[in-house]
């Protein structure tokens, strides 16, 4: 049969209902049906569908997307027309009038990930010594065998030359990199000890990544398949190819770092997050999320590598208009926060540890950070909405900020690496800075005097026209320095500097006393800890309720 009869055999016996109700919900209009159009920023329901004619069409201004049911799935899944028909005759129970697949040359090694990975999986499923470390591991992490069986995980056992002896093809197993040559000629497993996660191009395996059971420091706890023509890891998300479907549906994605961020949270009812390196996301991964979704929450690690990771991911999809709610849970991540059912709450996250992008960029690297990431910001509506949100935060005038976002978008940007943590003042800055610009601006009492130190107190009392100019010398410095000439409320930028600089360092005291607690004992650092954060959380009420007569400056050190 030709390639055109077989292509409208498999359409004549399609319902394009029952293939866009997949992707879309549809409503009767007629003896059509229609909804929002998901190929433009769809208003009103402006796509039609006609099960008549076995068509959709668009009749939004400026789209007029239209075609047959594997037209829509071209263009909702951004795949090629024949891997269209491929999955529409799957649907239709008719594999037999698929298009040949388009050969990529890939397919030995494709192969060979596949039995490789069922191998992985056997010898974890099976009750054997040889994986028993990695079913305890499973065990204590509380990823169930039912979700360790739908990710397809496995296990590679604790020696050189497990894969090496399986009698399979070396020369194919070297060349998809699950094995190596070494020096003196022969033959070792490229994965060793490790937990195997398998990631996926549609139905083909194309590589893994390997979580190390061993303690030696220089294993690299995560090992990657390496780059090649079929794996690049700038376009990897694991799990999206279980989790797609949910992602599709809802129109939103939960970005985390770790292959066990999405099982963990898969367990708890969260089934449309992905995985990715935080290092390695680019242009590519952001641009296929955005293809799928409306909203974005990223859920990165809660330590200072997390938060420039989830500043990197916002920064690259709000170039691309999606909407951004970042989590951020200090000192844990996605695997430990979801960890045990009776703990995990989805809602609290969402509200009590959630911030936009602005309010994360301006709390992690200040007002010329949070500039810098909104440069890159191509939606005019957005932008004006996250200058004044900015403007809240940081008590800057509103039409001041956005001509220094104008100065920024000026500058050069490299493609991918912001330096604006570069840009970041120091709390001892700020405030040696805010005193110099007003000499009665800053006023310390006898904690922030022992905690600040001996320099910053005597720059800070020293205050006037002299420091201004020698401060002035540091360029960083001096655009600080004209940025306070636009302040909006002296008074409450004087106010959220000082909270700001309590809350830093009475963390820093709880961090101490707890060291100290478990270096001696002693239950006075017990006292201490419970009373430092009764302040901390009287602090943050005060902030949350926005009354100022909560802040540092009315509680007794």
């Amino acid at each position: 049969m030709h390639l055109r009869q077989q292509t409208q055999e498999i359409l004549a016996r399609v319902d394009i209902v029952d293939v866009i109700k997949k992707y879309l919900p549809l409503e009767k209009a007629g003896d059509n049906y229609r909804s929002k159009c998901p190929f433009h920023t769809d208003s009103d329901p402006s796509l039609s569908v006609s099960p008549k004619l076995g068509i959709f069409k668009c009749f939004g201004a400026g789209c007029g997307k239209g075609g047959n049911a594997a037209n829509f799935i071209q263009s909702y899944e951004d795949i090629p027309y024949h891997q269209a028909l491929v999955q529409l005759a799957k649907l239709i129970g008719r594999p037999d009038l698929a298009p040949a697949e388009e050969k990529k040359g890939f397919e030995a090694i494709f192969e060979i990930n596949q039995i490789v990975s069922q191998l992985y999986r056997d010898i974890l499923f099976t009750k054997s010594e040889l994986s028993e470390k990695a079913r305890l591991n499973l065990r204590e992490r509380r990823i169930t065998q039912e979700t360790a069986r739908r990710f397809n995980i496995g296990y590679s056992p604790n020696s050189w030359t497990w894969l090496t002896e399986q009698n399979l093809n070396k020369n194919i197993l070297r060349q998809a990199g699950l094995i190596l040559k070494t020096d003196a000629g022969h033959f070792r497993d490229y994965f060793k000890n490790r937990i195997i996660f398998p990631f996926y191009d549609r139905d083909n395996i194309i590589g893994f990544t390997g979580r190390t059971l061993g303690i030696a420091k220089k294993i690299p706890k995560y090992l990657n398949s390496r780059d090649s023509d079929w794996f690049k890891k700038q376009s990897l998300l694991y799990g999206w190819n279980f989790n797609r479907k949910y992602i599709i549906q809802s129109k939103e994605v939960v970005i985390v770092e770790g292959q066990f961020d999405v099982l963990q949270l898969y367990q708890r009812g969260v089934q449309n997050a992905v995985a990715v390196s935080g290092s390695y996301f680019g242009s590519q991964a952001a641009g296929i999320l955005s293809k799928s979704i409306k909203r974005a929450t990223i859920f990165s690690d809660g330590d200072e590598a997390g938060a420039k990771a989830s500043l990197r991911i916002a920064e690259l999809l709000a170039q691309r208009g999606v909407d951004l709610n970042i989590i951020y849970l200090e000192g844990k991540d996605p695997d430990e926060a979801a960890k045990y059912k009776h703990r995990f709450n989805w809602e609290k996250l969402n509200s009590k540890y959630s911030y936009s992008m602005v309010s994360f960029a301006f709390e992690q690297e200040g007002v010329e950070g949070a500039l810098k990431r909104l440069a890159s910001c191509y939606n005019k509506i957005k932008l004006s909405y996250a200058i004044r949100e900015l403007s809240e935060l940081s008590s800057f005038d509103e039409k001041y900020l956005d001509h220094w976002l104008k100065e920024f978008k000026r500058a050069p940007l490299s493609s991918e690496v912001i330096t604006s943590q570069d840009l970041k003042l120091k709390l001892n800055e700020e405030l040696v800075l805010l005193s110099a610009y007003d000499k009665g601006a800053v006023q310390l009492d006898s904690y922030l005097i022992k905690k600040l130190g001996t320099q910053t107190v005597a720059q800070i009392q020293k205050a006037g026209k002299g420091l201004i100019q020698e401060l002035a010398d540091n360029p960083k410095y001096a655009t600080r320095l004209y940025m306070l000439e636009h302040v909006k409320d002296l008074a409450k930028y004087s106010h959220d500097l000082l909270t700001k600089a309590y809350l830093s360092f009475l963390s820093k005291d709880v961090s101490n006393f707890k060291v100290k607690l478990k270096e001696t004992g002693d239950i006075k650092y017990l006292t201490k800890i419970e009373q430092w954060v009764k302040k901390i959380n009287k602090i943050k009420m005060g902030i949350k309720n926005g009354k100022k007569e909560n802040g540092p400056r009315s509680i007794n050190y």
